[in-house]
């Protein structure tokens, strides 16, 4: 069999060969032949090329270089006419010229056992693929974490408060935890004995009676319709057991002045303490006296008064606790002496328009009773922040019971609810009875 010029370079591509010299030898053979110009057999290619491989073998083994080109002159081809030339853009370095051409012209491997070149990739071509593989591992990385940070802050998961701890003096410092509300109590002022409340408020009114008696005159006067004007505007008009009017006729009568002014200072000082009482300055907390006022009234034949009124009871407890500067002590709520000050000159000045009728003495003498009238405003400014600050409610009492003939001169005061705004029967439970006196 014949090979063809397509033959021979198909041959000449596919030759297994590792070593250049023996490539070389490949090359020369095959260009001999065919500037020959004569048929090239494939028995006889095949002989040539087999001595070859086993020569540049022997050589590489014993020497591990690569054999040098033997005088071995190629096989002479036949005298078969075929086709010139060959083509020029064959490499002899390129790997796939050393494989040796089968026996039906397909390539076969070689049965060369080493190889001067390898097919693999480059020291620099492998470092550029691990240096890319780094960046796009990081990149991936950064996109997966951004994507779970944007998944986390878009769920929106609320904080736990696990738990809140003070140190009471009575209590110890008990732990409390945010989804037990119930056990807020144990965080609250603590109450006072009635005992001591009810003392206190019979302090106040022998205080009131002592500034009556040391700065207010017994003479005559005759202005009733001032008197019952003043009145009416510090809200003493709204008690059915003694009328606006019936109180300035006994301010004016010498022997029930005293009884009459007392009764004017208590009620509309008392009443500035309490939530509900009607005086024109409110002596609670400023911010409690403000929010207070903005609540509306229950809605009629739809709300709930008992609901009201128990809110009502919380929402004091949590504020005397809050506005505390040292809540953990768990004391009752103190005014500051400034803020008590400003207020209780305030209500002097309103009960001032009624006193100073009575008031005794030339301008020195009214300054001093407006000063002692002033304290006095301030330790009853005391006792609502005490009561203020209770977990029960108390209310103040100032009417007579039923009575007639008889003046109220320091109202009483009364436990309305307990701790848990659970309501007492309609009678409450007394703490001190109104101080009354017969006229």
């Amino acid at each position: 069999m014949t090979l063809s010029p397509g033959q021979i370079s198909s041959s000449f591509l596919h030759t297994g060969i590792g070593s250049d010299s023996h490539t070389y030898d490949v090359f020369t053979y095959w260009s001999a032949s065919a500037i020959a110009g004569g048929p090239v057999t494939t028995i006889e290619f095949e002989s040539w090329n087999a001595q070859k491989t086993t020569e540049s073998l022997s050589s590489t083994l014993s020497t591990g270089s690569p054999a040098i080109p033997s005088d071995t002159a190629p096989p002479t081809p036949s005298d078969t006419q075929g086709p010139t030339g060959i083509s020029s853009l064959v490499s002899p370095t390129d790997p796939a010229a050393t494989r040796t051409p089968g026996p039906t012209g397909s390539p076969r491997p070689s049965t060369s056992l080493t190889s001067t070149s390898s097919p693999g990739l480059s020291n620099g071509a492998i470092a550029g693929i691990a240096v890319a593989s780094a960046v796009a591992g990081g990149l991936l990385g950064l996109a997966i974490a951004f994507l779970l940070f944007r998944r986390r802050k878009g769920t929106g998961r609320p904080v736990q408060y696990t738990s809140v701890e003070y140190a009471g003096p009575e209590k110890g410092s008990p732990s409390v935890s945010g989804a037990d509300p119930l056990r807020l109590n144990e965080f609250l002022l603590d109450a006072k004995p009635d005992g001591e409340i009810g003392a206190e408020l019979r302090s106040l009114a022998h205080l009131i009676q002592q500034h009556v008696e040391n700065n207010y005159h017994l003479q005559p006067v005759s202005n009733s319709d001032m008197l019952i004007h003043s009145l009416t505007k510090l809200g003493l008009d709204q008690y059915p057991s003694m009328t606006a009017n019936r109180l300035a006729a006994l301010a004016m009568d010498p022997s029930t002045r005293y009884l009459a002014i007392q009764h004017v200072i208590a009620t509309v000082t008392f009443a500035s303490i309490s939530m509900d009482g009607i005086s024109p300055v409110s002596l609670l907390p400023p911010t409690v006296a403000v929010f207070y006022s903005m609540i509306p009234p229950t809605e009629n034949y739809r709300g709930s008064r008992q609901a009201v009124e128990v809110a009502l009871i919380r929402w004091r407890q949590l504020s005397a606790f809050l506005l505390h500067p040292h809540r953990s002590d768990r004391t009752p709520l103190v005014p500051s002496e400034d803020a008590s000050t400003q207020q209780a000159q305030e209500l002097a000045v309103a009960l001032n328009t009624f006193l100073g009728a009575f008031a005794a003495g030339d301008r020195e003498d009214r300054y001093e009773q407006e000063n002692h009238l002033r304290e006095v405003i301030v330790e009853c400014v005391t006792l609502g922040y005490l009561l203020f600050s209770q977990p029960s409610e108390y209310r103040f009492r100032f009417d007579s019971g039923g009575r007639q003939n008889v003046i109220v001169v320091c109202p009483g005061l009364e436990k309305v609810s307990d701790e848990d705004g659970r309501r007492y029967p309609s009678t409450g439970h007394s703490i001190v009875a109104p101080m009354v006196e017969n006229i």
